[in-house]
């Protein structure tokens, strides 16, 4: 007989909980007076919208491509592997006077990833797209699929390095969902983080280079770049982090100094509106998940609280969703104390904003399976038995007066 869960749970549990936070709710765009025609502030752990204006149009996103670029080349490269600054690479736009390589010249992995966020290299960025990719077109395509991974569906890009083509487009909503993919990879974040360093290629050694960006001045900047083209104005990735709580900034459409004023804007509303929300403490959950029509009691590792900035009267979901495997796995080993068996999720607006692990409360030993077979087995030994008493029962003779 095919085991399933309970239709209960393959549908997942849905608890809706009621917020009591009497804050104000996520801002428009007209409560903070920015300067930038287009940002958006949100919580990097969950992806949670605080501030929004304009964040869906589509603009240019000029040098803060190369948050992508590098991505793209971490997935693919190791670290040892090199790039080599081909006759094409050195032919693009130059973005610096620091350091200028020559055809041939071969930096490691690494090396290329801190030069090119610090500088904003578009030349090697370029290098980078050939040495991926095999050809530009390639690395173009493997941006935009990643792009597409991310859930930024309002985002094409055409080059590596963000250089001025019409149909090179983001939004800023997309890009505060790309820079929080690329929180998954530190070295892209540590490279962004840098202000200066020292590097060396096959023909150039110990050069100092930095980055002269004003962010670095923010008290609360962890991680950033910088972009502008003619047509794209002033662009800014800005992650900042104050007390534990890490936010993104994205201004797209800008100028200076005035973003620097607006990322100041941005950061004092958000900070200020971030606060811890729990729904249900560790010791209150009472769940029990049904497996192969047992109740399995369980706990979750923590209090089910995360950082949010959504106000008052905002609907949560608690989703229970039990791992696909855990049915075989019962069966076959039974459950231990502490083992996970899925998740729980929490969502608000159609959207998951926070999830941890659900655990197993205590041992189960594996369940005595009696199957479907072994009772016609056993029914039909029975019937055979029956028959054959009847068959051999012996017959009483008539009797006669």
């Amino acid at each position: 007989m095919k085991s399933t869960f309970n239709n209960i749970m393959k549908l997942c549990l849905s608890i809706s909980l009621i917020s009591s936070f009497f804050i104000q709710k996520t801002v428009h765009a007209d409560e903070i007076n920015l300067f930038s025609d287009k940002a958006i502030s949100i919580l990097a752990d969950s992806g949670e919208v605080i501030y929004s204006k304009n964040a869906n149009k589509v603009d240019f996103p000029a040098s803060t491509t190369k948050i992508m670029t590098a991505m793209v080349m971490m997935d693919h490269l190791k670290e040892n592997d090199k790039i080599q600054m081909t006759k094409r690479s050195i032919q693009e736009e130059k973005s610096n006077s620091q350091i200028l390589f020559t055809e041939g010249e071969v930096l490691d992995r690494n090396t290329a990833l801190k030069t090119m966020m610090i500088l904003s290299a578009n030349d090697l960025a370029y290098a980078i797209g050939e040495r991926v990719g095999g050809n530009m077109d390639n690395f173009v395509r493997m941006m935009n699929e990643k792009a597409k991974k991310i859930g930024a569906n309002h985002t094409n890009f055409m080059n590596p390095n963000g250089l001025h083509n019409v149909n090179h487009y983001t939004t800023a909503h997309d890009l505060a969902l790309i820079t929080k993919e690329a929180l998954k990879y530190p070295l892209i974040i540590k490279a962004m983080g840098t202000k200066d360093a020292r590097i060396s290629t096959s023909k150039q050694k110990n050069v100092y280079i930095f980055n002269r960006g004003k962010m670095f001045k923010n008290p609360y900047f962890y991680a950033g770049k910088t972009g502008y083209t003619d047509s794209a104005r002033n662009t800014l990735i800005e992650i900042d982090k104050k007390d534990g709580q890490m936010i993104i900034n994205i201004l797209l459409r800008s100028s200076k100094p005035q973003y620097l004023q607006d990322i100041k804007l941005l950061d004092s509303y958000a900070f200020s509106r971030i606060h811890k929300k729990t729904l249900i403490k560790q010791g209150d959950w009472q769940r029990e998940l049904k497996i192969r029509n047992n109740l399995i009691q369980t706990k979750i590792p923590n209090d089910l609280s995360f950082l949010t900035a959504l106000g008052s009267n905002v609907n949560y979901d608690i989703k229970i969703k039990p791992l696909n495997v855990i049915d075989k796995s019962y069966k076959e080993n039974g459950i231990s104390k502490n083992q996970k068996l899925g998740t729980v999720e929490v969502w608000t607006n159609n959207e998951e904003l926070f999830s941890t692990a659900l655990l197993a409360a205590k041992s189960y030993d594996r369940p005595t399976i009696v199957s479907m077979n072994t009772f016609i087995i056993a029914g039909s030994v029975i019937l055979l038995l029956v028959l054959i008493y009847f068959i051999t029962k012996p017959k009483r003779k008539r009797e006669y007066m």
